[in-house]
């Protein structure tokens, strides 16, 4: 296990301890060590995580298969992310909605890049292209969600600490996962408030 992996893991189990989610901790971390990081200066990705785990951690309480925002009966949000992909509708890569949900690398290939983006298009508040698309940049209510998300980024950043020694620990499968759990954090639970969509993909 890396230590990026053994800080992701604690960092989600704090945030939903009710529903730790190995395997999406998993497609975090390993996206954020292979791609360049969003932040300047973010050498080991913890900043990138960080800011993944909250708006996961917002949009779904870190449930990799999570589906909402029904129409007609169907959902048209996917995945931890909440991608939007109404009607049937797919990613450039030709992913459905099943397919991210059922996929948590998939699911967060197509958040890092479409928060990349929003990063891009709203520098003051970087996440408020993502959660209401072109208007966003300017929208009281997406840089209320940009601020929340940074927020929590932050105190993840701040408050969770996990030993080195955790990354060593590779004696049997699930045992890296279940000592990152058990490692030490000083921050209260972040209060969980109802998910806003993002926009599509």
């Amino acid at each position: 296990m890396s230590i990026l992996l053994a800080w992701v893991t604690a960092a989600s189990t704090l945030l939903a301890p009710a529903h730790p989610n190995d395997q999406l901790a998993e497609a975090i971390a390993a996206r954020a060590e292979s791609e360049a990081p969003l932040f300047k200066g973010d050498d080991d990705r913890r900043k990138t995580s960080a800011f993944l785990l909250a708006i996961a951690f917002r949009e779904s309480s870190l449930q990799a298969n999570a589906v909402g925002d029904h129409v007609a009966g169907k959902p048209t949000s996917f995945c931890a992310f909440q991608i939007h992909l109404p009607f049937a509708a797919r990613t450039s890569e030709g992913w459905t909605g099943s397919d991210l949900a059922e996929d948590p690398e998939k699911c967060v290939t197509i958040a890092l890049r479409m928060i990349r983006q929003s990063m891009q298009m709203c520098p003051a508040h970087p996440l408020a292209f993502y959660a209401s698309g072109p208007s966003g940049c300017e929208n009281a209510r997406a840089q209320r969600i940009s601020r929340d998300r940074l927020a929590i980024a932050q105190r993840l950043l701040r408050d969770v600490r996990v030993p080195a020694s955790l990354a060593a620990e590779t004696n049997e499968p699930g045992a890296p996962a279940a000592a990152a759990r058990r490692s030490s954090v000083a921050v209260r639970p972040v209060l969980l408030r109802p998910r806003l969509s993002c926009g599509g993909a």
